[in-house]
């Protein structure tokens, strides 16, 4: 050690940082890199005012960022990458205006992108993979002139890329939530990885000189590309009951199976090759070595000297995210194993041998593995070896993901340590007979998706009793202790008249019902059509009614009964005299007017609504609607608020609260974890219910649509505005004589539910104890509240 320099890299050391290196007053240049080192970062390293160069990336240290660093005006590279430190970025770092690096990928950070970041003008090279920020990415005048390689990936960033990013010449956006147009670049677009976002292309690179000017942006695939493939591949009908991938090499026969060939040297593929409806596809993220997108440096192939199948001579390799698609497959459990051998870090001679691969394995989005080395595991390279899993499909979909935690790499940035497969074998844990045929009871479960599913509703129905006999005339209907045959209701319609619509649902029409100017309630109409296309989420609400009818909460509406018999499929509701909450605020023609004391009771009655559901206080099972939206909110003659439109609804498992589920409702209400792949709770609706209170009380629309502009987000107008201290920029300027304090508290609350990290969102319950009055929110938010 010298007191200028002091290089102590990949010398496997192990314990906590001295603290008496914060006495090396002359050190310029501290390399601890690719150690074992642990406990935190001291703060007495803060003392190193001479320091130029501090590299602590890829151990094992822990704690907060200590704002000590902050002290270090001369440091130029700083990287802290792959280590699991946690917390925020301290303000104080806004005086490393030196930096030309700064990573701190991998780490369980949390909280917005600070924005004193766009104050170091000197940056070239940013790394902030993996780090569970949210916000929006510095958009201001001369922000990093000099910056050319830019890494955000795998966080939850929202808003578009700022015209000021067209210089960078490697950005890598990956999987956040951002969204809008792609400002033009002089680079090739290419080393722009936008993949899982919502981009659009510009119409220049859309057109068909595209070719000629090289590739397209990298935006494929997107947040919601599932579903966009089931519809287009699958297109309500699974077909499959087996997945086999060779990957990276090409048709293969083994053990009987026939394995796909997978060696495309694109960043997304969809296959098999030549065939019309594809039945699985594989996406791949991260910071490639080529300057071309088609390159084959990722194919991996050993000819000789694998101990094992020839399946495992040829392997995928990705920089940082590897994931495969099964489509179309029948509803049930499978055996999915997953073919490994290490092909890459294998030789003596070029010392590759040194080299560590260290990913997790995410199937249906749980993981399955966490930080698995293929080298570690089957002791040695060159060997093959194989992991098992059962996984349940239930959505026609499988989603096997490998991902590079940024552990256990020798490299700051991911070149060829990303996670690597050799190969998918996907086998039904059910009977088949009859070549591909299910056995009956599968049968039963997958045919629901099609031709039957009018039938099944109807057994649903009779066994919840809302069947009796069968001509209409004896079939009724208890209404507010009044009994109507369906017969009367239908007549009350006028036989389904336009005249008589009063809304439209994504399943069906809802008409009036006015029995001789005395009772009123609503009929909805469930259109076959639409149970058949989206069966698996229609019927599962249909399930629910049962459920449903025992629901008795004065914001939650009241299902009465329903009829299920051929082509007519009837529900039957309490009438509610005031429509949607989204007509009341945003339709033009509308007469109604919420003033403040109204717009504070709706949304109270939704939190109630939500916390009786998320609790169980009424049958006993906790629900998550996941459709919640001004729409799905309707007002009674007394503007009271009720909740409906259970389509969606899914019990929530006590015993195992935690789930993957696809999403549902409007995109602008759904919480970031369903694009994400995370696990789903309550505080999905948690989120929803953010998004509907700011559309309350600004009287904005969650998106606003202007011509020749990109859109308006409420979701990112509210953050930036809380951030500000300026949350009283989103009160409706229609509103007057408001509560201050109360719209401040409301307003905060919105803020805090709509947080991209679902763990750091209240409950339902506490947003209720404000709300009342209880509780303030520094009084009952206090781990929530701590990040603002």
């Amino acid at each position: 050690m010298f007191s200028g320099h002091s290089n102590l890299r990949n010398n496997f050391l192990k314990g906590p940082i001295p603290l008496s290196l914060g006495n090396l007053s002359s050190l310029k240049i501290l390399n601890l890199n690719n150690n074992r080192l642990s406990g935190g970062i001291p703060k007495e390293l803060g003392n190193l005012s001479h320091l130029i160069r501090m590299c602590l990336e890829e151990n094992q240290l822990t704690g907060n960022l200590p704002s000590e660093l902050g002290n270090l005006r001369k440091l130029v590279h700083l990287d802290l990458s792959s280590n699991y430190l946690d917390g925020i970025l301290p303000p104080s770092y806004s005086e490393l205006k030196s930096l030309q690096l700064f990573g701190v990928a991998g780490n369980k950070l949390n909280g917005q992108m600070p924005k004193f970041i766009s104050k170091w003008t000197n940056l070239t090279d940013l790394i902030l993979r993996s780090c569970s920020l949210n916000g929006s990415i510095p958009d201001n005048p001369g922000v990093w002139p000099q910056l050319t390689y830019l890494d955000l990936s795998f966080n939850q960033l929202t808003g578009g890329i700022p015209k000021t990013m067209k210089n960078v010449t490697t950005m890598i956006l990956t999987e956040n939530m951002l969204q809008g147009s792609i400002p033009p670049s002089p680079f090739p677009d290419d080393n722009w990885d936008l993949s899982y976002n919502d981009f659009s292309i510009p119409p220049s690179k859309d057109s068909e000189n595209t070719k000629s000017h090289g590739p397209e942006p990298n935006i494929k695939p997107s947040r919601y590309y599932t579903l966009e493939a089931k519809t287009n591949f699958c297109q309500g009908k699974s077909k499959y009951d087996s997945l086999f991938i060779n990957c990276g090499g090409a048709n293969l026969s083994s053990d009987g199976k026939h394995y796909d060939s997978d060696t495309s040297v694109a960043k997304f593929y969809e296959g098999p090759e030549n065939v019309r409806g594809k039945r699985w596809a594989y996406a791949c993220s991260g910071e490639f070595l080529s300057s071309t997108a088609n390159s084959s440096d990722y194919i991996k192939n050993k000819t000789c000297g694998v101990s094992g199948e020839s399946l495992h001579e040829t392997a995928r390799l990705c920089p940082v995210s590897l994931t495969y698609y099964g489509f179309c497959l029948h509803k049930g459990d499978y055996n999915v194993k997953l073919h490994f051998a290490e092909i890459v870090y294998a030789m003596d001679e070029d010392y590759s041998s040194s080299g560590k691969r260290v990913f997790d394995v995410y199937i249906q989005g749980e993981r399955k593995l966490k930080d698995f080395s293929i080298k570690d595991d089957a002791k040695y390279p060159n060997t093959a070896i194989s992991k098992e899993f059962v996984a349940t499909v239930n959505d026609s979909l499988l989603e096997i993901r490998f991902q590079w935690a940024g552990k256990g790499s020798i490299y700051s940035k991911p070149l060829l340590n990303g996670p690597l497969v050799s190969g998918i074998s996907v086998t039904p844990n059910f009977t088949i007979t009859g070549g591909n045929k299910l056995s009956t009871p599968q049968i039963v479960g997958i045919t629901v998706g099609s031709v039957f599913a009018p039938f099944l509703l109807l057994a649903f129905m009779w066994q919840m009793g809302w069947l009796g006999n069968r001509e209409l005339q004896e079939v009724h209907v208890d209404v507010e202790d009044r009994s109507f045959t369906l017969k009367q209701i239908i007549d009350a319609t006028q036989n389904f008249s336009p005249d008589m619509v009063i809304g439209k649902g994504r399943f069906g029409v809802v008409y009036k019902v006015d029995q001789n100017h005395q009772i009123k309630f609503a009929v909805k109409k469930i259109s076959p059509e639409s149970m058949q296309d989206k069966l698996k989420d229609e019927l599962h609400g249909e399930i629910f009614f049962k459920q449903m009818k025992s629901l008795k909460h004065e914001n939650v509406i009241q299902l009465f009964g329903g009829y299920s018999r051929k082509d007519l499929h009837l529900l039957i509701y309490e009438y509610m005299e005031k429509g949607s909450l989204h007509q009341a605020l945003f339709d033009p023609n509308s007469r109604i007017e919420l003033d403040w004391k109204v717009r504070f009771d709706i949304c109270l009655g939704l939190a109630k609504a939500l916390k009786y559901l998320h609790e169980g206080e009424g049958n006993g099972l906790k629900i998550l609607h996941r459709n919640i939206k001004a729409s799905n909110i309707l007002l009674d003659k007394n503007f009271t608020a009720k909740l409906t439109d259970f389509g969606w609804a899914r019990v929530y498992n006590q015993e195992d609260p935690f789930m993957t589920i696809k999403a549902g409702g409007a995109r602008i209400y759904v919480a970031p974890e369903y694009a994400l792949g995370q696990p789903i709770t309550d505080k999905a609706d948690v989120y929803s219910f953010g998004v509907v209170a700011l559309e309350i009380f600004s009287g904005r629309a969650s998106i606003e649509n202007k011509p020749n502009q990109e859109s308006a987000i409420l979701i990112d107008d509210a953050r930036i505005a809380h951030a500000k201290g300026r949350i009283y920029d989103l009160v409706d300027r229609r509103l007057i004589n408001y509560d201050r304090k109360k719209a401040f508290n409301i307003l905060k609350l919105a803020v805090m539910c709509i947080n991209p990290t679902a763990d750091l969102r209240p409950t339902m319950s506490e947003v209720v104890s404000v709300l009342e009055g209880e509780k303030t929110i520094d009084q009952n938010l206090h781990n929530v509240n701590r990040r603002f």
